[in-house]
């Protein structure tokens, strides 16, 4: 009798790591649409981590189990309160644990902006994004039950290439801008998912 070895179901884990409710709800709904064979998605957002530290903490405990830990850091708080240097320090060990960090200036919400349009403005705070978002989603609002029901990822599917090229844009030249210049590293994260998927 041939004995014939069980086939594994090999699965490449993602973990993404943030602060706040925005990420994860638009992750979990990402995992949710897409649901890709042999790839799982893990958003992981533990609430009161609060800080860049936090984030960074967890997304190095992360990486001993997963295949890929994203840290997203929005930079907004490191900025606004001159943390750059502890960010950066912390940065450079995370890095070095395997975690790629994505950046978000201000804030996550400057990824969604992108879906709609191309823009360099410096905005001063989270705020004033929310502001210029609502010129494309009404209401938007950071509130649990309204991101729920926004399904963000699905309903701005289509929209995807367009705000990947738009934060992509935003990386020429970056030495040579102000430190408040937008960022939306999230990009980084679809164009593994899209083109080098398991690398």
């Amino acid at each position: 009798m041939t004995r014939h070895p069980k086939r594994r179901n090999l699965r490449f884990s993602v973990a993404l790591v943030g602060d706040g409710f925005t990420e994860s709800i638009y992750f979990t709904d990402f995992r949710d649409a897409e649901r890709p064979d042999n790839l799982r998605i893990i958003p992981d957002f533990p609430g009161k981590i609060g800080s860049f530290s936090g984030v960074l903490d967890r997304a190095m405990e992360l990486a001993q189990n997963y295949n890929k830990v994203y840290a997203l850091i929005d930079m907004d708080a490191v900025i606004a309160q001159q943390q750059q240097q502890p960010y950066l320090q912390h940065k450079a060990i995370a890095l070095r644990s395997g975690v790629i960090v994505l950046e978000n200036n201000p804030c996550f919400e400057i990824w969604l902006l992108l879906h709609f349009k191309p823009t360099g403005r410096l905005f001063l705070n989270c705020e004033q994004v929310v502001t210029e978002l609502r010129r494309f989603i009404p209401n938007y609002n950071k509130g649990l039950k309204f991101l729920e029901a926004a399904r963000l990822f699905t309903n701005l599917r289509d929209r995807l290439p367009d705000a990947m090229n738009n934060a992509a844009m935003l990386e020429r030249d970056r030495d040579d801008h102000d430190p408040s210049y937008p960022r939306a590293e999230v990009y980084k994260f679809f164009e593994w998912y899209n083109v080098g998927r398991l690398v």
